[in-house]
């Protein structure tokens, strides 16, 4: 569903690195030496709880957690927790085998009685990667049954063939029993079965997490590194400095930033299929009244400049009016003609709304999107439409913000893109309990479908039916660039179309064949 380039140039890691059993990189072997990842933001705010976050957090967690099943280098899903799966002929009941001899970081053993017990946290609304599974969502499950020790039958109310992508993802991360005994242990430190286990006196929330080699882990052996370090470094100037200086080894770099890297030698490894988008927190107006009008959320998709935002800020990138990348099969050319920017009809919206003379809202900026949001800030008042943006005073209020304000700013990868809307769209940023049918319909059918014309289908639903509820502002699409130290690291690599490089795609250069 996107291009994807390797191209020489720098180094962290954009909103996740991940590496689930059977993804590592088999034959390489283990050395004694510690990679440094930059992060863009805290990737545990809330704790060590997989399930209490969407995809976006699963680079860190996939170092203590495996999941049921795993993304592999080519992109495709493979064996995971799960050695082996299998739907019925109609999509509706996944038949998992579970690996042997899984041990956790608590003691406790991989059984189905364990899985069975993880799956039934679903209906705890704090647990956003398991929203979907819940009674009433998208991917309901209406019931999950351990008839052996080693089987797992998932019954869901509707065909879920696509449900194999967040089972590779953090929704299908396992964690131990102690964990499902007393889930405040999580607050403290993951219980997984993961590569890795996090050194706690090594640790400090939100500025440093130290991961170190998991002895019990069948898997270890596949990753290089005996220490794995988590660095959040929220400004996009400080983390390519970071690479530089050799603070740190990787990282998610923002395109500004490529030339220089370029220049001081450092290596970057490119990808499209990303969508940079301001994401509709409040559908109900819970926070901001007017938002509640889908009218008014429509002025707000006409009012946004585009075009002048790349010219200004993001030369190289492309402007972005369609949800859904370029090369999705759900970019539509209707779509971008249809809310090319119009503010005239912006205001007669407005206006028809009851606001003719416009309205009021915040909005949390971090250093990734200030300059950004202070264009289109700009852009928002020509429609009569002021947007107050503040800079987030910690990590913790920039998380809470789906719950508090308005809408927020977000890059989506669209590589699981029915997983995005169960996690992210539906889950952890509609925690104001915002709901279209049409979006739920076009996701269903989308999970459902068997031939690519059904898909092809599903996504041109999905995309137009995003941007026209103003549940999403598609702003540009841009290179991922995934900076790296070339003189410690090989040239990082992409599994297939997803932007998150897996944790065992970072190997010394001493490993290169």
């Amino acid at each position: 569903m996107r291009r994807a380039a390797a191209v020489a140039v720098t180094g962290t890691l954009v909103v996740a690195l991940a590496g689930c059993s059977a993804a590592g990189g088999a034959g390489t072997a283990a050395s004694s030496s510690t990679l440094t990842i930059a992060q863009e933001a805290d990737m545990a705010p809330s704790g060590f709880d997989p399930l209490a976050y969407s995809a976006g957090q699963r680079q860190m967690m996939s170092a203590a957690y495996n999941s049921l099943l795993s993304l592999q280098p080519d992109g495709t899903v493979g064996a995971g927790l799960a050695s082996e799966w299998e739907f019925n002929e109609d999509g509706t009941v996944l038949t998992l085998t579970l690996a042997d001899g899984v041990t956790f970081s608590d003691g406790s053993k991989l059984s189905a009685a364990l899985v069975l017990a993880n799956l039934e946290r679903r209906s705890d609304p704090a647990l956003v990667a398991y929203s979907g599974f819940a009674p009433g969502g998208d991917a309901e499950m209406l019931s999950v049954e351990a008839p052996d020790a080693s089987t797992v039958v998932i019954t869901f109310a509707a065909p879920q063939f696509a449900v194999v992508q967040s089972l590779a993802n953090v929704a299908g991360m396992i964690v131990g029993q102690t964990a499902i005994d007393d889930a405040t242990l999580l607050k403290k430190a993951p219980i997984g079965s993961g590569p890795y286990v996090l050194d706690t006196a090594k640790t400090v929330k939100a500025s440093t997490y130290t991961f170190v080699r998991n002895d019990a882990s069948t898997e270890a052996a596949d990753y290089p590194f005996d220490t794995v370090v988590f660095r959040p470094i929220n400004d996009p100037q400080a983390r390519a400095n970071a690479l530089i200086s050799g603070q740190v080894d990787a990282g998610v770099m923002k395109s500004s930033t490529v030339e220089l890297l370029e220049s001081k030698k450092m290596g970057v490894s490119q990808i499209g299929g990303t969508t940079v988008s301001l994401i509709q927190f409040d559908k109900t107006g819970t926070s901001v009244p007017e938002m509640a009008d889908e009218r008014v959320r429509q002025a707000i998709q006409l009012s946004i400049d585009r075009d002048r935002l790349v010219e200004l800020l993001h030369v190289g990138d492309t402007p972005q009016r369609n949800a859904l990348p370029s090369a999705s099969a759900g970019w539509s050319e209707e779509v971008d003609a249809a809310w090319q920017r119009d503010v005239p009809k912006a205001k007669a919206l407005l206006a028809e709304a009851g606001y003719p003379n416009g309205f009021s809202f915040e909005m949390l900026s971090s250093p990734d999107s200030q300059a950004d949001l202070e264009l289109i800030q700009k852009d928002l008042a020509e429609a009569g439409i002021v947007m107050n943006v503040r800079p987030a005073a910690s990590t913790q209020e920039a998380f809470d913000a789906v719950k508090t304000t308005a809408m927020g700013y977000i890059p989506l990868d669209w590589s699981n893109t029915v997983g995005l809307m169960y996690g992210v769209l539906f889950g952890f940023a509609n925690t104001q309990g915002g709901d279209d049918e049409q979006l739920r319909a076009a996701t269903g059918a989308l999970a459902g479908a068997q031939t690519d014309d059904g898909r092809d289908e599903a996504l041109q639903a999905l995309n137009a039916r995003l941007v026209e509820s103003g549940w999403l502002y598609p702003l540009y699409e841009p290179l991922l660039n995934i900076g790296y130290n070339p003189t410690k690291l090989n040239p990082v690599t992409f599994a297939g179309t997803d932007s998150i490089p897996l944790l065992s795609s970072f190997t010394p250069v001493e490993t290169a064949k």
